[in-house]
């Protein structure tokens, strides 16, 4: 009798599932084939394939750009911890779907995965800041759901984007992970991923090696320049001219003093006295001449751009914003263009690979970060409980819960106010009588 697939029940035994295998590696030619000696065999895209197969992607300006070297980057570092960051410090509740609407399930097991421990390696937090940033640098973040005897997920644990291979077989993902007892192989429904944009299939778009890796190559460029440049006691190269021909002991001498005295940024305010007939010539471009500080407030901006972040928001505020004035404006803005694709793909990922034959689902709480100031929610707090002329929607219980207070001990409390429902006093009844 052939094996069902787990999705035809809610949970499979690992027993009826096949762990997906390698692919089988290639038969060696009968005979070792002639040597390629003419350099025109080597096509560009092989080049570019070998290149993205070992994470190595050159940027017009030089320097190597991958997710390690990027994350040396200030800014690379702060885009990247903001937005991860942010999403992990979102509350993820599980709700079930009821006939009165949906309720939020405090005990159900997977719960406790998703907001608490999701492994024994790691809290909540730094799973969704791992996974989070595993999409930002490298495009996809990935995480093998190990499950019981009956299918339950008892743990997600994360692993790296470059040690995941994915391929297409019989239209379903099948995923193979290094792991500490080698290769392994996955079928779709026990691996969380969470692809960036541009998902093409199979694995999606780095934001540092794709839309910013130019950028984020000239911003490696011009700190080198600029480290020189204080290194060398900011000074730039000059040629020292001299009528006449130089005595070999004098040159080496003066070589000798020049060093001494600029050759280090502790020496960089100490003179050089020279005699008659010498010229300075300078050979480099200064700091000034070649614009470094406004180039690199630019790449601030443009490497901001890339990852959907206003540049205000990494303590770049020389521009001023349009995004509103008030915390809530901006945290709502926030919250918006930069996190909402990002939180719809990754509940969208866990729905279908965790509730998608119950009546259960998850959704990321941004309540948090579209918090105002004490008088913006006490305002908007007035309109949710209502008053005389207009019901409210909320109770006062539920205001103080979200303020982290303790309900109050009294029925008319826990229902949103309604001026029918009040009981009216006598002294009430004879005014409007």
């Amino acid at each position: 009798m052939a094996k069902k697939h787990h999705l035809d029940s809610d949970w499979a035994p690992l027993a009826d599932r096949d762990e997906p295998l390698p692919p089988p590696a290639p038969a060696i030619a009968a005979e070792t084939p002639a040597v390629r000696n003419d350099a025109t065999d080597i096509q560009l895209s092989d080049i570019d394939e070998l290149s993205a197969a070992l994470g190595v992607v050159n940027s017009m300006a030089g320097p190597v750009v991958n997710s390690r070297t990027a994350m040396r980057l200030a800014i690379v570092y702060a885009c990247t911890r903001l937005i991860s960051g942010a999403i992990a410090s979102m509350p993820l509740p599980v709700y079930t779907n009821t006939a009165q609407g949906r309720e939020k399930n405090t005990i159900h097991p997977t719960s406790a995965l998703l907001n608490m421990q999701p492994t024994p390696l790691m809290s909540a937090a730094m799973f969704w800041e791992t996974t989070t940033a595993a999409m930002l640098l490298e495009g996809d973040g990935f995480a093998v759901i190990v499950r019981d005897g009956f299918g339950q997920p008892i743990e997600f644990l994360p692993v790296s984007p470059t040690a995941v291979q994915v391929e297409k077989r019989s239209g379903r993902l099948v995923y193979f992970i290094q792991m500490d007892d080698g290769w392994r192989g996955f079928d779709q429904d026990d691996i969380l991923h969470f692809a960036g944009f541009g998902f093409n299939g199979t694995r999606s778009l780095s934001v540092v090696k794709v839309a910013a890796v130019n950028s984020v190559g000239l911003a490696m460029a011009m700190e080198q320049f600029s480290a020189d440049f204080f290194k060398n006691g900011a000074h730039q190269d000059v040629a020292v001219i001299k009528e006449g021909r130089w005595d070999s002991g004098d040159q080496e001498a003066f070589r000798e003093a020049w060093a001494r005295t600029y050759g280090g940024i502790n020496n960089k305010r100490k003179p050089l006295t020279i005699g008659k007939g010498l010229d300075i010539k300078q050979l480099s471009v200064n700091a000034e001449d070649s614009q470094l500080l406004e180039s690199r407030k630019f790449q601030i901006v443009d490497i901001a751009r890339a990852f959907g972040l206003p540049s205000f928001m990494v303590n770049e505020t020389e521009k001023s914003t349009s995004w509103g004035s008030g915390i809530a404006e901006i945290g709502l803005a926030f919250i918006r263009y930069t996190l909402q694709p990002h939180l719809v793909r990754f509940e969208q990922e866990l729905n279908r690979k965790l509730f998608i034959r119950t009546k259960h689902f998850v959704e990321f709480n941004t309540a948090g970060l579209m918090r105002g100031t004490l008088k913006e929610r006490n305002e908007a707090y007035k309109s949710a409980l209502g008053g005389s002329n207009v019901p409210g929607y909320m109770a006062i219980n539920e205001v103080r819960r979200l303020e982290n207070l303790p309900p109050m001990d009294n029925t008319i409390y826990n229902e949103p106010y309604d001026p029918r429902l009040v009981p009216k006093t006598p002294q009430k009844e004879a005014t409007e009588a």
